[in-house]
């Protein structure tokens, strides 16, 4: 497993700060070489947080469950397209599996709504970063978040998929490029560089449609399915359209 998932990792270098556990320190050296003048440095924060930094560019990415877009998501009552597109007749499912995680925004909404998840990441630097976000969240039994359940899982979807059962896959890839688009946002800009492209994308989605259950494909309105291949139906998110939700029926 180890082989496909480096072949998947960006090859970057990265400066490991003072305070980085020696088990995390030890995971990452099986992917990535340490340099301390690196561009991309490793911070633990002093809220116990990872944050991945640039320095060429002053980037930043710091994974906190507490605080920002995710407690926002949490406590939002408003509709969230992704809720209705992962319905199954107006009810939402009591299991998912998120095959694309990344920073797990999507999957935190989901399980704050009750559904239990499984997440799997290949990468190994937002692996640690999330996992870490999560023992918080796992360990703090007065927080708004306790009855959220994501088992979070390390490795390629491929090879993982066939061991676990939902009743939907969820699989956000990184979105093709469009010509003329604007600056996209920092943390996608982060992702792009430290994770690459996800150019087995098409691979993942057939494994994922031979699982025998509902498959949901998040796209942009530009794009053509994922691996040409007709969804049952889609779902548009919103009055822009500019995101749309593609099912496919097992």
């Amino acid at each position: 497993m180890n082989e496909t998932i480096h072949q998947s990792i960006a090859t970057v270098q990265i400066a490991l700060t003072n305070g980085i556990p020696s088990d995390d320190a030890d995971f990452l050296s099986q992917f990535y070489q340490f340099d301390k003048n690196a561009d991309w440095q490793l911070t633990l924060t002093d809220t116990d947080s990872y944050c991945l930094t640039q320095l060429s560019t002053k980037l930043s990415l710091n994974l906190d469950f507490r605080q920002g877009n995710y407690r926002y998501r949490q406590q939002a009552i408003g509709k969230e397209p992704l809720l209705n597109a992962v319905k199954i007749q107006k009810k939402l499912p009591k299991t998912l599996i998120d095959a694309t995680p990344g920073v797990l925004k999507d999957s935190f909404m989901l399980a704050n709504r009750g559904i239990q998840i499984t997440a799997i990441e290949r990468n190994p630097l937002l692996y640690i970063m999330v996992r870490k976000a999560l023992s918080h969240i796992n360990s703090n039994t007065n927080s708004l978040t306790n009855s959220i359940i994501i088992d979070y899982h390390f490795g390629d979807a491929k090879d993982l998929l066939p061991n676990f059962h939902a009743d939907i896959i969820y699989l956000d890839p990184m979105y093709p490029a469009k010509r003329k688009s604007a600056q996209v946002k920092k943390e996608m800009q982060i992702l792009h560089q430290v994770i690459g492209t996800d150019s087995d994308s098409d691979d993942l989605f057939h494994i994922a449609k031979q699982q025998s259950t509902r498959l949901v494909i998040k796209r942009p309105s530009y794009a053509t399915p994922i691996a040409d291949s007709k969804p049952s139906f889609s779902y548009s998110t919103d009055k822009r359209g500019a995101t749309r939700f593609d099912i496919y029926l097992p």
